[in-house]
């Protein structure tokens, strides 16, 4: 395979064999290595040359496991004709959007206020040297169909609009970044988040709700785990409980569950939960973890923490690194075809089950055994049959062994093996939820091994590490430092530990030195050290991951109540205020806001119970420690900080009930403890 040159004098291109990708370590770019398509990693030379040749920029940023990403890339990326208008029309940047969050946040908006549509993978942006967008879409055909003009005909287009209007294209730049800033400073309310705001939310959430099929809204139907953890906590009417946990069940045996080998994909294409896209991502799978085990500790049903050992199985058999890190992404694809590892044909069923098993797969899994997804089938439950299944899950475990066994004969979709820090958090927590329901030595293992690998390869003494991809990658951005921060202070409330304490309080001054808006208060999503874009971002809305911003608001509140920092509390209290005017009327993207920070969550109680072993375990049997925020500190620690040390050990037990800053005198008496109107 040969490559494009540019000569910057002749503007012609010449061939060469190297590529500028060759050389990267995202899979992503990687994949896209061997296009005839002359691409540049996103840096300073693909700007430069664009100015000096005088060309518009033609942005793709995907990631590994996205399909409508390898469609793109098979139809035009790979295709020598729709390669030789990029190469001598543009200069083309190739970026992951895992790697670079940012970059994939700032043109996502862009796309959306230029082109009035939502945004998506693969984004596809036309700009200009300077990085300011003019136009841009999602997944663009070869040919004209789906109502869309072909790749090609965009890009001629683009190189027409580009060449005559210039002046346009400038007087657009500043209109778009006006748009960005007035998102950003908008004020639309300054009421507190309360008991009001909460039942508003539950009249959104409801008018939104699937009473037929369970979930929010309509196909694509995504879990929106902010949501679903919003429901579980504040379901307090029968009619509320029957409707959420009416979406548990439908999520659990829908097809957007893998009953085979664990875990769930990213959604669900149509409303029904049937037929998913195919890819799963690990930073769905950890707050599924955590909405699971919070079904379980909410309505006792065991098949939710069956689901949630599920997932736990499948990301530690198939998605854990060597040294204890847990890999992003596993594809849609395989062998070209979006599902094929996952789909059964017709002759893997017949020729590998006796009648019997066949008869239980046709009743269960199927709809009366017709084909549902491209002439084969994806298993799954069907409604009409879940309350018989969830009775008799137990039989199957020999069906869904030998349907596991059959995968493993397939070629598997390709894992995407480096390890997000904000990802691995989101898991970590899940982690420690399942860890608290389940009180599994195993699972604080895995628990221990995660942080050990993060302190060891993701944590210098000057940087926190966005990424790991044979080595320490990307400075750290919001979402790491402040899902760290969570999922560290999660951590103390099953075990104290002085190191994840330290690690806390540094992750703390680094939000309020290096990502606090001092001037309007909240946390941007870069850092003052990052590079430099044409957009800072800075967001309450809850994405793909729930919002950075409210986690270091709320990991500061809670830090500067265990260890007394006033200036924790400072920075975090100038943050609520600034999402008190930030959120609009449509609650339902801004959950975790509502959810973290309503007025009884402001002034935290945190609750330090010193005490031995046996008293810790008479706690936990009353699921105490998984109601409230509660902190364990065993009586033999020693060195502990003095905020923590002063909670002084009377006896054999003691139990600190602090709200805010003030604390309580302490309760003495473990029964009493109990009994009290504080747990």
């Amino acid at each position: 395979m040969s490559w494009v040159v540019l000569d910057y004098n002749s503007k012609k291109i010449y061939m060469s064999e190297t590529n500028k990708l060759n050389k990267e370590k995202s899979l992503y770019l990687r994949q896209h290595a061997d296009n005839p398509v002359f691409w540049y990693p996103w840096g300073q030379d693909a700007f430069d040359d664009a100015k000096k040749m005088n060309k518009p920029i033609m942005l793709s940023i995907g990631y590994s496991a996205c399909h409508w990403c390898h469609v793109m890339a098979h139809e035009s990326f790979e295709d020598s004709e729709t390669a030789s208008v990029l190469n001598s029309g543009f200069i083309n940047i190739k970026v992951d959007r895992e790697e670079r969050p940012d970059i994939d946040k700032i043109y996502q908006m862009s796309q959306s206020i230029i082109t009035g549509k939502n945004g998506g993978w693969p984004l596809t942006i036309f700009m200009d040297h300077n990085k300011f967008p003019f136009f841009g879409g999602t997944y663009f055909p070869k040919e004209d169909k789906y109502g869309m003009l072909s790749f090609k005909k965009i890009l001629n287009r683009v190189l027409d609009f580009y060449s005559n209007n210039k002046e346009e294209i400038k007087n657009q730049n500043v209109s778009v970044l006006e748009v960005f800033n007035k998102l950003q400073d908008r004020e639309s309310r300054g009421d507190a988040i309360d008991k009001n705001t909460i039942n508003q939310l539950k009249t959104q959430l409801d008018s939104i709700v699937d009473t037929i099929n369970g979930g929010f809204g309509s196909a694509p139907k995504f879990p929106h785990f902010p949501s679903l953890s919003f429901s579980i906590d504040n379901c307090t009417s029968d009619l509320d409980r029957k409707k959420i946990k009416f979406t548990l069940d439908r999520m659990c045996m829908s097809g957007i569950n893998d009953p085979v080998d664990g875990g769930f994909f990213r959604y669900s294409v149509d409303d029904l939960w049937m037929i998913p896209h195919f890819e799963k991502m690990l930073y769905d799978n950890g707050p599924m973890m955590s909405v699971l085990c919070d079904g379980y500790n909410k309505f006792n049903d065991s098949f939710y923490l069956k689901k949630a050992y599920e997932i736990f199985n499948w990301v530690s058999n198939s998605m854990t690194s060597d040294l204890g890190g847990f890999y992003s992404t596993i594809d849609a694809d395989s062998e070209g075809e979006e599902g094929k590892f996952y789909v059964f044909s017709e002759d893997e069923l017949k020729n590998n089950f006796n009648e019997t098993e066949q008869n239980l797969i046709n009743h269960y899994f199927t709809d009366s055994g017709k084909k549902n997804f491209e002439g084969s089938y994806h298993l799954h439950v069907y409604r009409k049959k879940e309350v018989d299944f969830k009775k008799n899950i137990d039989n199957f475990e020999s069906i869904l062994k030998k349907l596991s066994n059959l995968r493993k004969d397939k070629i598997m979709p390709g894992i995407d093996t480096k390890v997000l820090l904000s990802w691995n958090c989101l898991y970590i927590k899940g982690l420690i939820k399942l860890y608290k329901v389940s009180k599994d030595k195993n699972v604080l293992d895995v628990i221990n091994r995660a942080f050990t690998f993060i302190f060891e390869s993701m944590i210098t003494d000057k940087e926190i590490y966005s990424c790991f991809n044979e080595e320490a990658c990307f400075p750290g951005y919001l979402d790491d430092y402040a899902l760290l921060l969570s999922s560290l202070i999660d951590y103390l409330t099953i075990e104290w530990s002085n190191k994840h304490y330290e690690v806390s309080k540094r992750i703390c001054e680094n939000l309020i030195n290096d990502f606090e808006d001092i001037e309007k208060g909240g946390y941007f999503f870069t850092s003052n050290n990052h590079e430099k874009l044409f957009y800072r971002p800075k967001s309450i809305s809850d994405d793909s991951v729930p919002s950075g911003l409210v986690y270091a608001t709320d990991g500061l509140l809670q830090m500067g109540y265990i260890s007394g920092e006033q200036k924790f509390i400072e920075s975090a209290h100038k943050s609520v205020n600034y999402i008190r005017k930030s959120f609009g009327d449509n609650m339902t993207s801004n959950v975790s806001a509502i959810n973290l920070l309503h007025e009884d969550n402001l002034d935290r109680e945190i609750i330090i119970v010193r005490c031995d072993e046996s008293s810790w375990k008479k706690i936990i049997k009353e699921k105490i420690y998984q109601r409230k925020f509660m902190i364990y500190i065993q009586k033999d620690v020693k060195d502990l900080p003095d905020a923590i040390e002063s909670k002084k050990n009377i006896g054999d037990f003691s139990a600190y009930i602090c709200k805010g800053m003030t604390c309580q005198k302490p309760i003495t008496n473990l029964q009493d403890f109990i009994d009290s109107k504080y747990v």
